[in-house]
């Protein structure tokens, strides 16, 4: 009984501890979209820079959050780069 109890306390902290990975993704893609209007970037960063929130955006509706982040990440640093 109390090795249950121990193993279902260790399912729940492992899936409560991935849940900040969840709430960073959609923040970040809103973000993006946000520099997106305003940079002033050449049309190819723009460019790529909207495809890649664009994947971003359908990693995060197929629950594939990490690959979500990560192209989210990757279109803002060419959204911030000067």
């Amino acid at each position: 009984m109390k090795r249950g109890f121990s193993l279902i306390g260790l399912l729940a902290f492992l899936v409560l501890s991935a849940q900040p990975l969840w709430a960073r993704c959609a923040p970040l893609i809103k973000e993006g979209r946000e520099l997106l209007g305003t940079s002033k970037l050449a049309k190819a960063d723009q460019d790529k820079a909207k495809s890649l929130l664009d994947e971003a955006q359908k990693n995060l509706d197929a629950s594939d959050h990490p690959s979500g982040v990560k192209n989210a990440n990757a279109a803002l640093d060419i959204l911030k780069k000067k």
